[in-house]
C-alpha cells in the first residue's frame, strides 16, 4: 500500500484518512502527499460520511486492497462500539 493508493481510495470513497505517527499526524486523501513513511504510521482515523472511525493499519490495508468493504468495516466498527458500551 502506498500513499497514492490511499489517496485514490479516499477520493473514490469520499473519505479522509488521518495517519498518526509518533508525535504528530498527517491527512491522506487530499491533493498533497505527506512526507511520512507509511511504515511509521501507528494507526489511522478514517472519516466516512461524517463519522470518524479509529482504524488499525491492517484494516486500512484491507480496505485499500478491496479485501474489506466500507460496509463490512462500518458494520464491524458499529458492533465493537456497542460491545464496548455494554
Amino acid at each position: 500500500m502506498t500513499i497514492d493508493d490511499i489517496h485514490a481510495w479516499c477520493r473514490a470513497h469520499r473519505a479522509t484518512a488521518r495517519g498518526f505517527v509518533r508525535g504528530r499526524e498527517f491527512t491522506a486523501g487530499g491533493d498533497k502527499a505527506p512526507a511520512e513513511s507509511l511504515k511509521d504510521v501507528l494507526h489511522w482515523e478514517l472519516a466516512l460520511d461524517g463519522v470518524k472511525y479509529p482504524t488499525s493499519t491492517s484494516d486500512m490495508e484491507r480496505l485499500v486492497a478491496g479485501k474489506l468493504s466500507v460496509e463490512q468495516f462500518a458494520q464491524a466498527m458499529s458492533r465493537s462500539a456497542r460491545r464496548g458500551g455494554e
